[in-house]
């Protein structure tokens, strides 16, 4: 393509954006949300239907394209923009180096952007973008619970219960975070009308009956821990149960998962996971996995190895299963220190951003639903899309505050 071309495609986006004001529609941006959810909710490829899953992939990338060029048009970055593009940009370049998985952190990284480009874009429209993933995220429930009962092989037969086939992440491990992402964006569309609530009702019933269908029983106290904390009537408590669940994960990945199998030679923590919690002292192996995790992690502790595919587990870490199992341990294995310190700055500049809101119901339990996705996120390796929507879901959620004049705050 020549450089004159090149040139004349902005032009060419410019003239349609200026025909028809993308902004100001609603059809448009939701399609482009519907197609962005199940593309990063549903596993369609592992289902054997290739021909949509490549269609679903079509839409996003095209989607991209045009958002992209939108927000280009503004000439100008914000400095949360500026640390995505970082961590988005370096994990690529490991991937390149280490010739690991560059395909799929390709597309990984299109479809983070694709959803950072809406939500920035759409930022003073927050309400039509929490309803247009709300609707995405409902459909996607639904048919996953429609899966389930099709498929009681999946739940019914222990031999199948582990293996791949399941709508939702391809395996019920995976499901928890997609389910508890889709509760919280719902909750934030009650303040519109009942018809929201009835929805999260109805959701929140999909969602419980899916977990114990499958036994994903991480996923399931911890959705159910969520929705609890929903009912609990004051903000203090609320805060209290916010900073103490976050307490415990804080202590759990530094004190456990670090320790890797080393936690067996702790008689306090044997007697609390053991006599205490009832549980396995390897967490069904993951402890194996995370040693595994960290001996890889030090022989590339500063730059990691990139975006790694199965092939790349299986041939250098424990044969227990594909990954660490840890959402932190993943991050230092696909860009070491360098990648994790990025990853802290984003959830710092997104605590920041909304401090000033944290007195409000709703944002707490949106904060509650973060928490929780990080707990759940110590014995399972989610997949970035999922977790930096929760993270952008957060952040953007304050430009449905006014000020005392009645005005969108815009903060940035």
């Amino acid at each position: 393509m020549s450089l004159f071309r090149l040139k004349r495609i902005p032009l060419y986006f410019d003239k349609i954006s200026a025909r028809v004001n993308l902004h100001d529609m609603t059809f448009v941006p939701a399609v482009m949300i519907f197609f962005l959810v199940v593309n990063t909710t549903l596993s369609l490829s592992a289902l054997e239907m290739q021909l949509l899953s490549y269609a679903v992939l079509a839409m996003v990338i095209a989607s991209f394209l045009v958002m992209l060029t939108l927000v280009m048009r503004d000439k100008e970055i914000t400095s949360l923009g500026f640390m995505y593009f970082l961590f988005l940009f370096f994990l690529f370049a490991m991937t390149v180096v280490n010739v690991n998985d560059i395909k799929n952190d390709v597309y990984n990284s299109i479809a983070i952007g694709l959803m950072l480009l809406l939500m920035r874009y759409y930022r003073n429209r927050m309400s039509m973008v929490l309803k247009s993933f709300t609707i995405a995220f409902t459909v996607c429930m639904w048919l996953n619970l429609l899966h389930l009962v099709t498929h009681p092989l999946l739940w019914l037969v222990e031999d199948y219960k582990d293996g791949t086939g399941y709508l939702l992440g391809d395996n019920y491990n995976q499901m928890g975070c997609r389910m508890i992402v889709a509760l919280a964006v719902n909750l934030m569309t009650i303040r519109y009308s009942r018809i929201w609530l009835f929805n999260f009702i109805a959701m929140a019933v999909v969602v419980i009956a899916s977990l114990a269908m499958v036994g994903s029983m991480t996923a399931l106290s911890m959705v159910s821990v969520f929705l609890l904390f929903c009912l609990l009537p004051t903000a203090k408590l609320r805060k209290v149960c916010i900073y103490g669940l976050f307490t415990i994960f804080v202590l759990f990945q530094v004190f456990v998962v670090f320790n890797g199998r080393g936690l067996e030679d702790n008689e306090l923590a044997v007697y609390i996971v053991e006599d205490v919690l009832k549980k396995d002292l390897t967490f069904t192996h993951r402890t194996y996995m995370w040693e595994s995790a960290v001996d890889v992690i030090e022989q590339s502790p500063i730059w990691g190895w990139g975006f790694a595919d199965n092939d790349w587990y299986k041939s250098n870490m424990a044969s227990f299963g594909i990954g660490p199992h840890n959402f932190i341990l993943a991050i230092l294995i696909h860009g070491g220190i360098f990648l994790l310190s990025v990853y802290f700055i984003i959830c710092g500049k997104v605590v920041k951003a909304i401090h000033p809101f944290m007195e409000d119901k709703r944002m707490q339990q949106l904060v509650f639903s973060v928490v929780c996705l990080w707990v759940m996120s110590l014995m399972e390796m989610y997949p970035y899309s999922i977790m930096f929507f929760s993270l952008s879901l957060l952040y953007y959620s304050r430009y449905l505050y006014e000020d005392e004049d009645g005005r969108r705050l815009i903060l940035d």
